[in-house]
C-alpha cells in the first residue's frame, strides 16, 4: 500500500511538473505575443476605453504622454498601437533659459523606438515655455519667449536649436506649445517670424511641426497670417476649471465657438482632454484630477455619477473631512460625443489629440 501510494504521488508530481512547464511555455509565448504587458502591468481600462472611442471618431489620433507618468504611458502605447497614429512626448522645457529634456522623456523615446509596435510611429518632442530659475518654475513664461524669439536673430537661432535637438535625438517632429501669448499682438508678430524660421529649418531636415493654439488666441487680428506647413492643434478644453465655478471641460456650444474661430486655419486638428477638475469647499481654485483617481474616489464613496445632458460630462459631489467636494470629468462617452460634435461642425472626421495618457 505504501509503495502504491508513493508511485501515485510521483505520478501526480510529474504530471503537475509537465503541466506547469507547458503553462510556463504558454505564458512565455503569450507574453511575447502580448505587446500590452510590461512586467505585470496593463493599460488601465479607462485609458483603453477612451482611446478606442476617440480612434473610432477621428480621422487620425495623436496621444500626449507626460514625462512624470511615462512608465504607465508606455504600457498603454504598446497595447493600443493600432488605435492611434502619432505620439507627442510632453515636454522639454527651460532651465535658466536653456532647453532641457527630462531623462524620462528620453527614456520614453528610446523605449518607443526599441519596440516594433511603436518604432514606426511619428514621435514629436513637445516644447513648452516653462522656465525653471533657482529651483522655482515660472509656467508659460512670456518673458522667456521674448528672450528666445524677441529679435529676428534670436528667432532664427532658436529655430535652428530646436530642429538640431530633434534631429540629434531621432524625433520625427517638433511640437511648439508656447502659451499665454493670447492677445499680445507684438509677441505674436515675433512668434510668426520664429514660425517661418522654424518651418524653413524643419523642411530642410525633414522634420514635421505642430503648433498648439489656445482658445484665447487673438485670431481676429491674426486671420490669414499663420503660414501653411505645420499642423495647428486647437485646445478644446478648460471651459470650466481653475478659477471658475464647477462645470465640464467642454460642451457643444464651446466646441462650436472654437471651430468657428479657427476654421480658416490650414491643417487643423483638435485637442480634447480626459480626466476632470475637483472643486473643494465652494472655492474656485480647482485642481486637475485623473480619471483613475476619480474612479477610485467614486468607488470608495459608493457614488453613482450624473451625466450632464448638454455637455455629456459626468459629475458628482461628496463630503470629506467636513468639506464639500465636486468633481466634473469626461469618460469615453463624453469624449466620443465631443468628437462627433467636431465631425458635425466640419462635415467630416477631424484629427484629434488626446490629452492625456
Amino acid at each position: 500500500m505504501k509503495k502504491s501510494y508513493l508511485n501515485k504521488t510521483v505520478c501526480i508530481l510529474l504530471a503537475v511538473s509537465v503541466l506547469s512547464a507547458c503553462a510556463a511555455g504558454k505564458t512565455e509565448s503569450a507574453e511575447k505575443d502580448a505587446p500590452a504587458v510590461i512586467g505585470l502591468q496593463r493599460a488601465d481600462t479607462e485609458s483603453v476605453a477612451e482611446i478606442k472611442a476617440l480612434s473610432a471618431e477621428s480621422d487620425a489620433l495623436t496621444l500626449w504622454s507626460t514625462y512624470w507618468d511615462n512608465d504607465n504611458d508606455l504600457v498603454a502605447m504598446r497595447e493600443l498601437a493600432g488605435s492611434y497614429e502619432d505620439i507627442s512626448l510632453f515636454a522639454a522645457y527651460y532651465k535658466d533659459g536653456e532647453i532641457f529634456v527630462p531623462e524620462a522623456t528620453t527614456h520614453s523615446m528610446n523605449e518607443l523606438r526599441r519596440k516594433s509596435l511603436t518604432s514606426d510611429k511619428d514621435i514629436y518632442l513637445s516644447i513648452v515655455n516653462d522656465n525653471e530659475k533657482n529651483g522655482k518654475t515660472e509656467h508659460k513664461s512670456t518673458e522667456l519667449l521674448w528672450e528666445l524669439i524677441g529679435s529676428k536673430e534670436n528667432a532664427e537661432a532658436h529655430a535652428k536649436e530646436l530642429v538640431d535637438l530633434a534631429v540629434r535625438n531621432g524625433y520625427d517632429g517638433i511640437e511648439i506649445d508656447y502659451e499665454k501669448i493670447r492677445k499680445d499682438i507684438k509677441l505674436w508678430e515675433a512668434f510668426l517670424v520664429f514660425e517661418e524660421k522654424l518651418l524653413a529649418e524643419a523642411k530642410e531636415e525633414g522634420i514635421k511641426v505642430r503648433i498648439l493654439l489656445e482658445t484665447q488666441t487673438a485670431m481676429s487680428e491674426l486671420e490669414g497670417r499663420f503660414p501653411e506647413g505645420p499642423e495647428y492643434v486647437i485646445m478644446c478644453y478648460n471651459l470650466y476649471g481653475g478659477g471658475t465655478e464647477p462645470g465640464p471641460k467642454a460642451d457643444p456650444d464651446f466646441l462650436a465657438e472654437i471651430y468657428e474661430k479657427f476654421k480658416n486655419l490650414p491643417n487643423t486638428s483638435y485637442a480634447l482632454a480626459n480626466g476632470g477638475y475637483e472643486w473643494i469647499g465652494g472655492e474656485k481654485n480647482a485642481s486637475q484630477i485623473k480619471r483613475a483617481d476619480i474612479e477610485r474616489i467614486r468607488s470608495e464613496q459608493e457614488i453613482v455619477p450624473v451625466r450632464d445632458e448638454q455637455s455629456k460630462a459626468l459629475y458628482f459631489n461628496y463630503k470629506l473631512k467636513g468639506k464639500e467636494h465636486t468633481i466634473w470629468y469626461a469618460d469615453e462617452k463624453t469624449l466620443s460625443e465631443w468628437a462627433k460634435k467636431l465631425t458635425e461642425l466640419s462635415g467630416g472626421k477631424v484629427k484629434i489629440s488626446y490629452w492625456r495618457l
